[in-house]
């Protein structure tokens, strides 16, 4: 299956023009499940659903926003319109637009926009990932410093017993946090209540940049069977080089 990555940059782009004209102009409110949502997250969807219905008619949808179209089908566009929505509504730069497609529930190819900082990561199935056009890679073998880093949850100061060596930081935006992963300025990240739609895009980067990623138990989550759904991610997932995933793990450890 033949995919325009241009076009996809295009789309990411023209999302980012809608949401940045709602940015620090609008007020949020908050769904059934507590999240945030702004005209500007309804509006980018509205139109990258669109885009997408009118360019692959046979492809099924599913988006943060409500959007859910044919999730049989082999090719399920996996769309959020405002990845970092809590940062988007607090005035916060840490947020962007993510179009991910998946292939048999399996994430395939992904597009990351965030427009304040103007960074665009994109990947093309077997053929690598990319910032602003440079290839990327995750970071290679080497031992912790005091200036290594790892992104987290805002709440993992209540969650999680981290005896990382390095800094902790949270950002707000979980495809922003895979695609420093996979640039190699991360060391790793820790995702926690995730849907496919948070997911599809950055791990599409992540995976052609040579990240990896499981669940704390070790269990790989069941992306499928969130694809179908709208399901959570029903544990806590790390993601990360190979050299740095098991390290990881050993030092996160849920609290009781």
């Amino acid at each position: 299956m033949e995919i325009d990555l241009s076009e996809l940059r295009i789309w990411a782009r023209e999302g980012g023009a809608i949401a940045r004209s709602y940015f620090r102009n609008t007020i949020g409110r908050r769904k059934a499940d507590r999240s945030w949502v702004t005209e500007g997250d309804i509006e980018v969807e509205r139109m990258l659903v669109q885009r997408i219905a009118d360019r692959y008619p046979d492809h099924g949808i599913i988006g943060e926003e409500k959007a859910r179209h044919a999730l049989n089908k082999e090719y399920v566009w996996a769309i959020d319109p405002i990845d970092g929505t809590a940062c988007f509504v607090a005035g916060l730069p840490s947020w962007g637009v993510s179009i991910g497609l998946l292939r048999h529930g399996l994430p395939y190819l992904g597009v990351f926009y965030m427009p304040i900082a103007d960074e665009m990561y994109w990947s093309v199935p077997s053929g690598g990932a990319f910032f602003n056009d440079t290839p990327i890679h995750v970071a290679g073998p080497g031992e912790w410093d005091n200036e290594s880093w790892i992104s987290v949850p805002s709440n993992s100061h209540r969650r999680y017993t981290i005896n990382f060596s390095g800094k902790v930081r949270s950002l707000g935006s979980t495809v922003a946090d895979l695609c420093f992963v996979a640039r190699g300025s991360a060391t790793g990240t820790l995702l926690t209540r995730c849907a496919i739609w948070d997911l599809a895009a950055g791990l599409s980067i992540l995976r052609e940049a040579g990240g990896i990623y499981i669940g704390l138990s070790g269990q790989m989550p069941d992306l499928p069977a969130m694809a179908q759904d709208g399901s959570l991610l029903p544990e806590p997932v790390l993601a990360a080089g190979p050299e740095h995933l098991d390290r990881l793990r050993a030092v996160i450890h849920p609290r009781d």
